[in-house]
């Protein structure tokens, strides 16, 4: 996919809804459930059919587990690190992507400059509020880039959503399984939570940027109130978010964004997040991060007839949705803190992953192929995590996984195995008679440095020994 699709494509995916205790510690974690489509500006066709529907409650799942809905095809197979439990580390990299200081020379997870003012000007040193980032972190995800049955500190399945949202951030659209290997960013932001959050980061900045949603006043991002319709499209331009949906009770309040998710459901998207703004969730016995204060739109006025959110306005034209739409800044919003002071240590964060020497050849036998396949191990002596992908592989082969991350020493991650294994087997329709010989290709992704190749030679006789000549296998 070229950058210019991949930026019209880029969507959010949906949020964990029943919390479900997993375990003895105290190990809370969120249990997927079912959400509607991402409807972007270039998609707003689907708008209509999605509003018809939205009345109703979203319930139970919309696809087996094995696929997604909305993509081409189910979820790749990658592996991802779970960090500590209290999220402090997912929380100062969130801070970093909120100033753009993550991975601010990738052309693939930079956030882009924020059209900031009546004009609407980019300001490369306007920031994403905190405790936003913080807030749509834990409403898609409860801030956790692993399934819940993974120990934190540990490696194991991606979280993903029924229609294939991977991650804290819960990326969704640009995530497209047709069969393929996954690509450098979707691998990346499946497997390794800096790319994953600095990618909501974007999609966020984005949808803040893009000229056909409304806005609040005078698109000040200091104000988390101008954060209203951002919030709403990175989660769906779509009825089913509309303030004024019957579905939703006129008398609701604020959302709060504690550990009791039994009336997730009684809230639009962005009301959700300014709900974890307001009222943050609680994590042993304390807030994740600091209350603001903040002024929503009058939901009651705003949504009666001839308001910039009467339902009726919504749906009469389609190419008017900033000037009929647009709102005012509330009465007595008040700018978010900026922060407290210096940034986290990004290089310690992200650190310097190295990965340890690869197996030149392993050799495959027909019983390997028929049980749990060869294992190729990749380990990182370096620091932070390493990200990998298989880049190539011969087509009689298959690998049980595509993508992962090797933990390596530092900041604050668990000790022990931290190692990535990647079984490689028979092709779903075999491996013909005779010797073999082929190489897996394998991709190393660097925060601060290109990405390197290395390669693996394998070889098969399919007869059950390794056929060599001069001591090398031959195909």
């Amino acid at each position: 996919m070229i950058e210019s699709e991949r930026v019209a494509a880029r969507g959010s995916g949906g949020a964990d809804g029943a919390m479900t205790r997993v375990d003895g510690a105290g190990h809370w974690r969120g249990r997927r459930r079912a959400r509607w489509a991402q409807i972007g500006a270039s998609a707003l066709f689907v708008v209509f059919a999605l509003g018809l529907l939205a009345v109703l409650r979203p319930a139970g799942a919309v696809a087996a587990s094995s696929s997604c809905p909305f993509g081409g095809g189910p979820p790749f197979t990658v592996k991802a690190f779970e960090a500590d439990e209290p999220r402090r580390t997912y929380l100062e990299t969130l801070s970093l992507a909120a100033v753009n200081q993550l991975v601010p020379d990738d052309p693939d997870f930079q956030r882009p400059s924020l059209k900031v003012g009546a004009a609407r000007t980019a300001d490369a040193s306007a920031a994403i509020p905190d405790q936003l980032l913080y807030a749509i972190a834990w409403v898609e995800s409860k801030i956790a880039q692993a399934e819940y049955e993974v120990d934190w500190g540990a490696i194991g399945d991606v979280k993903t959503s029924p229609d294939c949202g991977y991650g804290i951030m819960q990326i969704t659209s640009t995530i497209d399984n047709d069969g393929g290997l996954p690509s450098r960013y979707e691998a990346l932001v499946a497997t390794h939570f800096a790319y994953n959050i600095a990618a909501g980061a974007r999609i966020l900045a984005e949808k803040w940027n893009e000229d056909y949603f409304p806005v609040v006043g005078d698109s000040d991002p200091a104000f988390i109130e101008s954060w209203y319709f951002a919030l709403w499209a990175y989660n769906g331009w779509a009825w089913v978010n509309h303030p004024g949906n019957p579905m939703y009770s006129a008398g609701r309040g604020t959302y709060d964004c504690d550990e009791d998710t039994s009336d997730y459901w009684d809230y639009p998207y962005q009301e959700r997040v300014l709900g974890c703004v307001i009222n943050p969730p609680i994590l042993g016995g304390g807030r994740l991060w600091e209350p603001l204060q903040v002024m929503p739109p009058n939901i009651p006025a705003m949504t009666a007839p001839g308001g910039a959110l009467d339902p009726d306005l919504f749906w009469q034209s389609l190419d008017q949705v900033r000037q009929r739409m647009s709102m005012s800044l509330p009465s007595g919003a008040v700018p978010a803190a900026s922060g407290n002071g210096a940034l986290p240590d990004r290089e310690a964060l992200l650190g310097v992953p190295q990965p340890s020497d690869l197996d030149s050849e392993l050799e495959l036998s027909s019983s390997e192929l028929s049980t749990r396949g060869a294992q190729l191990r990749i380990a990182n002596e370096g620091s932070g995590l390493l990200a990998w992908r298989v880049l190539d592989l011969p087509s009689w082969l298959e690998v049980n996984v595509q993508a992962g991350v090797a933990r390596g020493s530092g900041y604050n991650f668990a000790s022990g195995q931290g190692e990535s294994v990647i079984s490689i087997m028979a092709a779903a329709d075999g491996v013909p008679e005779g010797s073999h010989r082929g190489r897996i290709e394998l991709e190393f992704h660097y925060p601060d440095r290109p990405p390197e190749t290395r390669t693996v030679a394998i070889s098969l006789d399919k007869r059950g020994a390794a056929f060599y000549e001069a001591g090398r296998p031959q195909s």
